[in-house]
This record gives C-alpha cells, structure tokens and sequence, in this order.
C-alpha cells in the first residue's frame, strides 16, 4: 500500500490498485481489492498557480516553527489553488508524503512558493533572500523525509475506531518526545483522511472527533483541522448555508467567527451546529485566524452587498461593522480589516467612518507616535475604533525602553479614546519594569 501511494503521487499515473491473494489449504486461490485510486479528471487540468501570500509571513527558525500555526497559515494562503484542487488542508500536506510529492510534481510550484517567501522574509527583514531561501528549503527537505519514512513505518500509529484519545494514548506509548508525538498524531490524522476525498466529508469527521467528553488537550488539533478546512472558499460557503446576498453571508461568518451565530442556519451542513458550539465556547484561535482573514479579504473586494439600493446596503454595512467590533469596541482582524473598512465607508460616504492611515514609518514606536497625533483629529465612533485597532497591533510589536513605555502609557491613558478601548491597549502594555 505503501508502494502505491507512492506510485500515485506521480501525476502522469492514472490509477493503482492493491490487491490481497488468498490461497486455501485445498490450493484454491482467489483476490481482493483493498485499496484503489482512479486520478478522474486531472489531465487537462490548468496549471496551478501560487495564490496570495499572507501580508506578514511567519519566520521559521525551527523545524517545529516550520510545521506551526503561522506557517500552515501561510500555507494556506499562497498554495490555496493547489490544496483546493487535492481537496486536503496544510496539515495533510505537512504530514503525508503522497501529497509532498504531488506538490513537487507541481511544475514549478514548491520552488515558486520558497522563492516568494523568501523574498517576502528577506525585505521584512533586510537579509539575502538566497540565504532566506535556503533555509526553507532545508525545512522543506527535513519535512519531506520525515513524511516519507512515516509512510513506509509498518509501525505508524493508526487511527481507529476508538477514536483520537486512544490515537494520542498509542502515540505516548511509542514516542517520549513531545514534538514526535505531534508529528505521529497528525501524520495518522492524514491517514486517515485518505478514504475521504472532499473537504465537506473530512469536516464531518473533525466534528465527529469534537464530540462532548474530547479530552482538553485535543481541541488545540480540532482548531487546526477546521481551520485548514475552513480555508477554502468552498468549504466557507456551504458552511454558511443560505445566504440571500454577501452582506448576509459576511454577517454570517462575522457571528462565527466571534462565536456568536446561532447554530440554527438554514442550509448549514448537519454538523454546523458542533462548529457553531466550538466557536462560542471553545479558543479556536486558528479557525477565528482563518474566518477573519476571510472576512477582510471579502470587504476588500468591490463586489456588492446585496441588490438593493446604496442607502439599503449602507444600513447592512453598518450593521455588519458592530457584528466585527468587539465588546471594547476594538475591531476584530487588526489593521488589513481597518483597511478593508475603511475602504467600504469610502464607498458609502460615511462621514465619520472608519477611515485607515498611511504610516511614514513601519517600526511599531513610529506608527504609534503618529497614531496618537491622528487620534487626536478624529472624533467619530468608527474612526475612533479603527485607530485604537491600529494602536493594538503596533503596540503588540512594541519593544521600548522603560522610559519610552511610560510616555506613551500616558498619552494612551490622556487620549480621547473611549475608556473601554483603552483599556484594553494599557492592559497590552506592560509597566516599565517588566515583561510583556
């Protein structure tokens, strides 16, 4: 079986098939098939492309940052075109050789996306994006061999019918090391994905394994599933059901993402209601990750809330932007979702919308300098809560001496700011003295 997984990660094989002989003692034979793979509509397919990388890619020091949240994140953005046509998510690709292989296959695709984010890295960070390249192609190679040895272990853990508490407790058994056993869970996840090819069957199953009683320790895995699934267009779309307009799917995904949707949405797949639950009562911080994302890129775009007149799409904006802010009053998302605000009350004329700011300077001590003059000019409900969201994020990527910390904890505590939000930014800052 190995063999032929093997074999058909090679796109120009059209199809393999396994089968078991049987002999009897009278020296009767007879066979069965055990497993078979047709390739259906692949020749003749357009070439993949590389997609949209993320705006801020993750930097991988380690095989373990490599195989991380922030990477499959990135993942999923720049090889979208290529996990769509395979039907699989980032953590698939990661831990089973067979789609490794497909994906370098893939023309010139792999070498495309390490090229594109080294390029990204090397101007983030002013260093040789040859050098930058290299070590991801390092992690590239360690990961492709750790995969295919695990496809050839006889003695790989598999996933059965007791479920994923007993997968973990087999995985222990075998393997001391926390970051092995990371590995091996995951790697028999994909296994076991193999019969199910469409993103729909394989997010009934995560929602299966999410089942009342799922040990604590095993719902930081559920997130990262549904949140590789939940990184196709598709799938997005046929988990929010029937949606007149984009302005009632966007108010749709915005109550998921928050954790505020009913778990009563006409059209949903039968295990929608599971998902709803673990949104609203569980972290699932890559999921939210990957909805928001969504969201931003949506409001983004020039397409049109709905059919109806500009003064009937405005109220649904309006209405769409308090299901985005949080209860500080902060947006959700970060700044490339105040843009793609900003860029909607344009569109609207909404005096005293939300409005994004052009920043001289990128380090996070200069953006919030001049968020603090800005701040000082705007006085409308949105403009105020987009600036306290741009303030967040430079605030999270601040690294100041004590000194520099204090003045601004005290302009951020004098400024015009509703007290809610900044709250939340001082509580963000940490005290002269001390850590974050």
């Amino acid at each position: 079986m190995a063999r032929a997984e093997e074999l058909y990660a090679d796109e120009s094989i059209e199809a393999v098939r396994v089968m078991r002989g049987h002999f009897s003692g009278a020296g009767e034979n007879f066979e069965s098939q055990v497993m078979e793979r047709v390739r259906e509509g692949r020749r003749g397919a357009p070439p993949l492309r590389l997609a949209a990388a993320a705006d801020e890619v993750a930097w991988c020091d380690t095989l373990a940052d490599f195989y991380g949240p922030s990477s499959r994140f990135v993942m999923g953005r720049l090889l979208r075109n290529f996990l769509d046509r395979f039907q699989i998510t980032p953590t698939e690709l990661l831990h089973h050789h067979r789609f490794i292989k497909q994906l370098d296959n893939a023309d010139s695709l792999l070498p495309g996306a390490v090229q594109r984010i080294a390029a990204i890295q090397g101007d983030a960070r002013k260093v040789d994006r040859r050098t930058r390249a290299d070590a991801i192609d390092k992690f590239v190679s360690e990961a492709t061999t750790r995969a295919r040895d695990a496809l050839a272990s006889r003695a790989a853990p598999r996933l059965g019918p007791e479920g994923l508490p007993a997968l973990v407790k087999t995985v222990a058994e075998r393997a001391t090391d926390p970051a092995e056993q990371a590995f091996w869970l995951r790697h028999a996840v994909a296994r076991a994905f193999e019969e199910t090819t469409s993103f729909a069957a394989k997010f009934e199953m995560v929602m299966g394994w999410a089942a009342p009683g799922l040990p604590p320790n095993l719902m930081p895995l559920i997130d990262e599933l549904t949140a590789g699934l939940m990184g196709s267009v598709s799938m997005i779309k046929d988990t929010l059901g029937n949606q007149a307009n984009l302005g009632g799917a966007l108010t749709a995904l915005a109550g998921l993402a928050s954790g505020k949707q009913s778990p009563n949405l006409p059209g949903a797949p039968p295990c929608f209601p599971t998902l709803a639950k673990l949104m609203a009562e569980a972290p699932m911080p890559e999921t939210r990750t990957v909805l928001y994302d969504r969201l931003e890129r949506e409001l983004a775009t020039d397409k049109p809330l709905s059919r109806d007149d500009t003064q009937a799409q405005r109220r649904q904006f309006e209405s769409l932007l308090d299901s985005i802010a949080e209860p500080s009053g902060l947006f959700a998302g970060g700044p490339g979702m105040v843009q793609a605000l900003a860029k909607r009350s344009r569109r609207f004329d909404i005096v005293g919308g939300v409005e994004d700011v052009r920043f001289p300077d990128p380090q996070p001590a200069a953006r919030l300098t001049k968020l603090l003059e800005v701040e000082k000019t705007m006085f409308g409900q949105r403009q105020q809560q987009g600036i306290a969201t741009y303030m967040r994020d430079a605030i999270g990527k601040l690294d100041a001496d004590p000194g520099q910390l204090a003045d601004f904890r005290a302009k951020i505590s004098a400024c015009g700011l509703p007290d809610p939000q900044k709250r939340v930014l001082l509580e963000r800052m940490p005290l002269p003295g001390t850590r974050a």
